[in-house]
């Protein structure tokens, strides 16, 4: 492969992640069941925790495009449209996921009292 570029900020967590949601869409655009759709949601997890959405300069969708695209050139080249359609979803999954777990309980509404003898002084 030729990834320099991707390398260099990357680890080996990250790297094996978009590997295998790479495989996924290959497998998708092949016209094989929508099955790997299902483990994509924990490899999207899985990358947010390995510290990918840190990185600088980076677009998920099209790391992932480019990774496809080396992976099966010819079904990548073939259904462009599908390859952007399924890594769209993707990257909003993962924009998603990345925003529910930055947010802070400052964040989300106001802590409440457990019951009501929490919430007086009765």
């Amino acid at each position: 492969m030729n990834e320099t570029e991707t390398n260099e900020d990357t680890n080996p967590e990250i790297e094996a992640d978009l590997n295998e949601l790479a495989k996924i869409c290959c497998r998708s655009l092949a016209g094989e069941s929508d099955a790997g759709m299902e483990r994509s949601e924990n490899l999207l997890k899985s990358l947010l925790m390995s510290g990918y959405v840190g990185k600088k300069n980076r677009s998920f969708q099209v790391d992932l495009e480019n990774r496809v695209k080396e992976q099966c050139r010819d079904c990548a080249m073939h259904r462009g449209g599908a390859l952007s359609s399924i890594s769209e979803k993707l990257a909003k999954k993962f924009a998603d996921l990345a925003r529910w777990e930055s947010r802070t309980p400052s964040d989300a509404s106001p802590a409440k009292a457990a019951n009501i003898s929490s919430a007086t002084d009765a």
